[in-house]
């Protein structure tokens, strides 16, 4: 059974944790320690052995060391003593987990990873551990692992605690943004500037994340620093709800930097949580500034969809077809287009296009509406027009 109450537990973490930075301000390396006692009173208890299973003396023995070793702060010597218990008894699961939050607590990762693998081997729903190996995986380059463990981890609630969610959901953000999804790291981030968490590593992954450049923020070049915190910056004050002087902000970087690829893309897509006709200006001027950001016009054109603007919508979502023809949100945007304005055809074999790979894509079954009430189709329409307010509710 897992030890102590959470009470004691965390007392019992301050010796070996780094002195814990001000709660303003992104975790990192800091309270580790606090972090992973938090963690293990979230992992699944572990279920008695049976008489004929219990532990030798010499393993007892070996675990009342280690664990005295660890209270005491004397790290090397509750490793050494924990592995020689897991040696002993392979399938306890709190020495692993004790022995990977050591680890992971030493900056030695590779081995927190093969301690939190055993963990979760003996116990796969452990989200605890999932997040932790997570956080490993990060610190050692694996950010493909790191994301698939920190997201699941998310899923299953160890974000939950407060002092946990800071350090797992900054992570998460920057792998987000570096897979390319960064709607889903604006909104990780959105998390800390609606609690005024700041930080300039904070600042600067949202920078990257808003201007779409899917790197992490210790590989920003240098010369890029300067543009990517001031767009962060004006970003985090815009989630944090100032939007005037978030509006502000964006339009002195628009002045100091009129070139910069992303940045009104980065402020449409702030505006476009209040609706599109606030968003696409932005967007205009984005394809303006830079004519081959095709993900630029097809975000134009989605946005102009939406407002009932088809005509407008139509040339933006050919644009960004050229390019890549299988955006989907383009494909989208072109068939309601092609849809309101009369060309059926084509119109009907974009919007069944989408719904192969989108079965649910209201936008797609909207616009099949609107094709089979054209074309004289009633069933088809009626049909279209049920699935609709299906996916409404």
């Amino acid at each position: 059974m897992f030890p102590a109450p959470i009470s004691e537990a965390v007392t019992k973490c301050v010796p070996y944790s780094k002195k814990p930075r001000p709660e303003a301000h992104i975790p990192h390396q800091a309270g580790k320690g606090l972090l992973i006692l938090l963690f293990l009173a979230l992992l699944p208890s572990c279920p008695r052995r049976s008489e004929a299973q219990q532990p030798a003396p010499q393993f007892d023995d070996l675990a009342a060391r280690a664990a005295a070793a660890r209270d005491q702060g004397n790290l090397p010597l509750a490793i050494d003593l924990y592995t020689q218990a897991e040696q002993l008894k392979p399938d306890w699961v709190e020495g692993w987990f004790y022995l990977g939050q050591l680890q992971y607590s030493t900056d030695s990762y590779p081995a927190a990873i093969d301690a939190f693998n055993h963990v979760l081997q003996l116990q796969p729903n452990a989200p605890p551990a999932m997040a932790l190996r997570g956080l490993c995986e990060f610190e050692t380059g694996a950010y493909d692992d790191a994301l698939k463990d920190l997201e699941e981890a998310v899923q299953k609630g160890a974000a939950n605690e407060p002092r946990n969610e800071q350090i797992i959901r900054f992570h998460y953000a920057q792998l987000l943004a570096r897979a390319s999804r960064f709607q889903g790291a604006l909104l990780q981030y959105q998390f800390f500037a609606t609690k005024n968490i700041d930080d300039p590593d904070l600042l600067l992954g949202l920078g990257l994340a808003g201007m779409r450049d899917p790197i992490l923020p210790k590989d920003a070049p240098p010369e890029a620093r300067d543009l990517l915190m001031a767009a962060g910056h004006a970003g985090y004050v815009f989630l944090s709800g100032d939007s005037q002087l978030a509006d502000t902000l964006f339009n002195n970087l628009f002045a100091k930097f009129p070139k910069g690829p992303g940045l009104h893309f980065f402020y449409g897509s702030l505006l476009s949580i209040h609706g599109p006709d606030l968003a696409i200006p932005q967007f205009q001027r984005e394809v303006a500034v830079d004519p081959s950001n095709f993900v630029a016009h097809a975000i134009l054109a989605y946005s102009l969809m939406f407002a009932g603007r088809f005509a407008e919508a139509r040339p933006e979502a050919e644009a960004a077809l050229a390019a890549q023809p299988d955006n989907g949100v383009a494909q989208v945007a072109l068939g309601r287009a092609l849809a309101e304005t009369g060309e059926t055809q084509r119109a009907a074999e974009l919007l069944n296009q989408v719904l192969k790979t989108e079965p649910d894509n209201l936008e797609a079954h909207i616009g099949l509406a609107v094709v089979y009430a054209r074309t004289g189709k009633r069933e088809e329409a009626y049909r279209e027009r049920m699935v609709c307010l299906g996916l409404e509710k």
